[in-house]
């Protein structure tokens, strides 16, 4: 590709940061500065990553990686792949991964393999095709339309034509029952097939009426709201008053040519017919829903509220998603396919509860739905114990996970054994170094609806102890891009966070153009830039535009804890933009090669640009300018804490908190003895006359004590 032949082949070995920032690890990465990785979640967006991450690993070695959704699962690979080179088992591992995106967009029966990886149930499988071809479609008014008109249940049509519309034609003829049916229905297929005739026409030719629609639309009257719609829903209008008027007119001649009566009983008959026509109709379309609804809403339940498990389910020669996962995984950290890559793999034989001695630290994010809450995955020491039920989980894991968590469950005394209510025994889940990395990604993934949720049971100790069962699903729910995963006061090597997002309207994405130029990835190059954030226009010009209010609400839910964060400084100047078309990414999981080939070929050039800015052979100052930002902010923040400390009084009320606190009494000097020297510190900065925290840059973080995720 042309913008892959942009990108430089810098020599990527350095001893440029200090040693403490370096790889120590076996393979050939050992001399390799550090770096963090978080990425956001997005379903197929993620095809974004993998080119990504094997160009960043040119020039650095990954120490922690996190991710939420399609992160985790690019987090994930990030880490096998990290894994296999610092082993040495797989030194090509980031070659391989730079090569999934075309493996991905291979084809097969018209279908990719990113497609096929989303196997849906087989009660679910028409409500899963539907929903693609909606997301897939250009014209979504049409797509919508269509799918309705697929969703009419005939057989309800036919019968409520029998039951109101057959006994008028009886009247109007005096034919016998049988025959009037029959003349019915032969009416109703007639009118039917010069609506469908009309609507072929408009696929075949250029839309009749359309241009005399438009006009009576900006002459005003019923039409006039039409002439603010799109070109395409103005066709779609034109096409549906023509179809509804060709039909309209053949039922009305056929009534009129009933055999019989003359003219003023028979058109005395066709106003209700042509009134029971539509309604016969809307009688087969809500049933038709009634019985879509009620299929939809049973498979869910029966699918742990997902269309797709994540298994293969046997309709597709490819394997699904998890069980594809599960082998990538071994296949880039040079794993046999026997037992699954674990996090005791990730962290070599370091302590596992210190993450910064783990040779690589990997974390996701999942949601506790049942709970209210978002988890780190692992989970933290005061998580607590969760249970899973084999029966339930071999539904989501293959054998071999499933084998694995067998055998690494720590065994209960007979007493404490944890049962289900439906009396199977619980097994309670690997912890920690145990613990396989394809079940924390795989609860981190669940996108609701598309994908199972993850079922596990805990003891809530506010309710006599009683065994409930917590549904985990999409980590995205609470945090679609934890930027706060890595944070730390004085950092030893960069973070860098990938976000995915619209395009912006000012700045067109152009694909020909030079890497950073072309609309399609952004790196703030200075602190003045990256402060401010593009919004939407509302669309509340029509009704509809409620959907778009809900839907803000939803977004604004899921994301204002990590959007809040972009445009502080330590934060903007190491988060990389990469924009989206509509139709790139999100739920699209059939792009064409063409748009895979482009998102993947951003990845790379936002690796590029983070390589250019941020390594020591780059060329340019972005650590030295983020540990200059970064040690203003906490500065900045230590004097209005000191300032605080030596206020009248402050230090005398807070050494008898001290005091009366928990602490032995050489805690308690300890202490005594930092309280003094912060108010010491605040009474120096008052006399100084002098003030870090007025040149802190803007917007001025503040540091304060908040949960640790």
């Amino acid at each position: 590709m042309q913008k892959e032949q942009q990108i430089s082949n810098a020599d990527s070995s350095t001893n440029g940061h200090a040693s403490n920032s370096t790889s120590n690890n076996a393979g050939s990465n050992a001399s390799l500065p550090l770096c963090d990785l978080v990425m956001k979640g997005g379903i197929s967006s993620g095809i974004v990553y993998p080119k990504l991450i094997a160009r960043l690993a040119r020039g650095y070695a990954f120490k922690n990686i996190g991710g939420t959704s399609a992160g985790a699962i690019a987090a994930a690979a990030c880490a096998a792949a990290e894994c296999g080179r610092q082993s040495g088992r797989q030194p090509a591992a980031f070659a391989t991964l730079a090569g999934l995106p075309e493996e991905l967009q291979a084809q097969e029966h018209g279908r990719s393999r990113l497609a096929r990886l989303f196997q849906p149930t087989a009660a679910l499988h028409r409500h899963f095709d539907q929903a693609m071809r909606y997301i897939a479609a250009r014209d979504k008014p049409r797509a919508a339309l269509s799918i309705a008109a697929a969703l009419i249940h005939w057989p309800s049509v036919l019968g409520a034509a029998l039951l109101l519309i057959a006994p008028l034609v009886m009247l109007a003829t005096h034919l016998t029952l049988l025959r009037s049916a029959a003349t019915t229905l032969a009416m109703l297929g007639t009118a039917a097939g010069a609506a469908w005739l009309t609507h072929r026409a408009f696929a075949l030719l250029p839309a009749p009426g359309a241009g005399a629609l438009h006009a009576a639309a900006r002459a005003g009257g019923p039409w006039r709201k039409l002439a603010g719609l799109p070109p395409q829903q103005r066709r779609l209008a034109a096409e549906a008053v023509c179809a509804a008027a060709a039909g309209t007119l053949v039922l009305a001649v056929a009534i009129a040519g009933l055999p019989g009566h003359a003219g003023p009983l028979n058109i005395g008959v066709q106003i209700p017919f042509l009134l029971l026509a539509p309604l016969c109709i809307a009688c087969g379309f809500g049933v038709g829903l009634w019985r879509w609804g009620s299929a939809l809403l049973r498979g869910l339940h029966l699918n742990f509220y997902g269309i797709c498990s994540g298994r293969s389910t046997g309709m597709e020669s490819a394997t699904a998603l998890t069980d594809w996962l599960t082998a990538y995984l071994n296949q880039l950290a040079g794993l046999p396919p026997g037992r699954p890559l674990t996090f005791g793999d990730l962290w070599g034989p370091q302590d596992e509860s210190a993450p910064g001695e783990r040779a690589i630290n990997l974390e996701v994010v999942t949601t506790a739905l049942s709970q209210q809450m978002p988890y780190t995955l692992p989970f933290r020491d005061n998580a607590g114990a969760f249970y899973f039920h084999p029966g339930e989980w071999s539904h989501l894991f293959p054998q071999n996970v499933m084998d694995w968590l067998l055998e690494q469950a720590p065994v209960p005394p007979l007493e404490d054994a944890v049962t289900a209510p439906d009396g199977s025994q619980l097994v309670r889940l690997a912890t920690n170094a145990h613990l396989p990395v394809v079940v924390a990604v795989r609860m981190s993934l669940s996108f609701p609806l598309l994908l199972s949720a993850v079922p596990l049971y805990a003891r809530d100790f506010t309710d006599d102890g009683k065994l409930k069962r917590v549904w985990f699903s999409d980590g995205g729910i609470s945090s679609n891009m934890p930027l706060h995963f890595f944070d730390t006061l004085l950092p030893e090597h960069p973070t860098f966070a990938i976000n995915l997002k619209e395009a912006h309207p000012k700045y067109p994405i152009e694909d020909a153009a030079q890497c950073g130029l072309d609309g399609r990835v952004y790196l703030p190059d200075d602190n003045s830039r990256g402060m401010q954030r593009y919004w939407a226009p509302s669309s509340d010009a029509t009704p509809a535009g409620v959907f778009r209010f809900l839907a803000n609400i939803f977004t604004t839910m899921q994301n204002w804890r990590d959007e809040i964060l972009f445009p502080y400084p330590g934060y903007r100047d190491r988060i990389v933009q990469i924009s989206l078309r509509p139709g790139e990414g999100g739920l699209n999981l059939n792009m064409p090669k063409a748009a895979v080939e482009r998102l993947a070929d951003a990845g790379a050039c936002a690796a590029e640009m983070l390589y250019r800015r941020f390594h020591p052979q780059g060329g340019g100052n972005g650590w030295d300018n983020h540990e200059q930002v970064q040690v203003l902010s906490v500065l900045g923040n230590l004097e209005r804490l000191a300032r605080k400390a030596g206020a009248p009084g402050a230090a005398q009320r807070w050494r008898q908190a001290a005091g009366r606190s928990r602490l032995n009494m050489p805690e308690k000097a300890l202490a005594g003895a930092l309280l003094a020297d912060l108010a010491a510190m605040g009474a120096h900065i008052d006399a100084s006359g002098a003030s870090v925290e007025d040149r802190m840059y803007r917007p001025r973080p503040v540091m304060k004590l908040t949960p640790r995720l």
